[in-house]
């Protein structure tokens, strides 16, 4: 059930108030930034873009608890996965405001926001473009921009998505940073690190996304090529039901050009390709 941020944001009980400062320093927001209207501010000391506040609906910490973001992009993908938090007008200048009844939830979207904000362009673009400043433009320059590039956005997408989306799996050294248009296909550098043309899938599926055998349709279900062998198809768990991608509209564009490349038919639903 939502709650609504009109319920009245009190400065909390001295305890509660460390409470709230605990959980911003837990989770990547360590520069304290003030208070103004019961909202507690705070910022990375990483350059990670964007303040968050926070604060609690009682003096005596027993919630609502309230989460508000700044970042712009942040704000929108928090909104698309908290449907149930999503609450009222946000303090200026956040742009999205989140209320939960439990402060775990409350923390757990705070983290959320905190690994968002240092995947979503353009910080990553800005990191690259800081690493790489003093290269020039022979092979080897271009060959080092590339593997600090794909560092960036492997590093990138392991923060966005956490985990493979199809299979849960964590563990680093089985998940791929799958570019969805291929980096040489990119126009621009920025394109190329750009977190929503990346999706973290296990070995396994990153190759059959890879080679055309599979695709996303833009509600996130798997689509499935007629190439794909039976063996193939039960390697990759389709015939038990997987989850479905949850995708922004920045996916949905670039996903398009991988489906039109490959030849699958539809953009929405199935399983079958042209």
């Amino acid at each position: 059930m939502t709650i609504s941020t009109s319920h009245r944001r009190l400065t909390p009980h001295p305890i509660f108030r460390v409470e709230l400062e605990q959980a911003a320093w837990n989770h990547g927001y360590r520069r304290a930034n003030g208070e103004a209207d019961g909202w507690l501010w705070f910022r990375s000391d990483e350059g990670v873009p964007g303040e968050v506040a926070l604060a609690s609906g009682t003096a005596d910490g027993g919630g609502p608890w309230f989460l508000a973001v700044e970042h712009a992009g942040v704000a929108q993908v928090l909104a698309s996965e908290q449907l149930d938090a999503v609450s009222g007008p946000a303090p200026p200048p956040c742009k999205g405001v989140f209320a939960f009844a439990e402060q775990p939830a409350m923390r757990r979207a705070l983290s959320r926001a905190f690994h968002l904000a240092r995947s979503l362009p353009t910080f990553p673009f800005t990191q690259f473009e800081a690493e790489v400043a003093s290269l020039g433009d022979t092979e080897v320059d271009r060959i080092v921009r590339q593997r600090i590039g794909q560092g960036f956005f492997r590093a990138a997408l392991i923060d966005y998505w956490g985990a493979c989306p199809l299979t849960g799996v964590t563990e680093p050294a089985l998940l791929r940073a799958s570019q969805i248009v291929p980096w040489a296909e990119c126009a621009t550098d920025a394109e190329r690190l750009d977190v929503f043309n990346g999706l973290l899938l296990c070995a396994h599926w990153d190759a059959a996304f890879d080679a055309g055998l599979v695709s996303f349709a833009d509600d996130g279900e798997v689509l499935v090529s007629n190439r794909l062998e039976p063996m193939a198809i039960a390697a990759l768990g389709l015939a038990d039901g997987l989850p479905r991608l949850v995708l922004e509209g920045a996916h949905r564009a670039q996903l398009a050009r991988h489906r039109h490349k490959f030849g699958f038919v539809r953009g929405s639903g199935g399983h079958d390709h042209g």
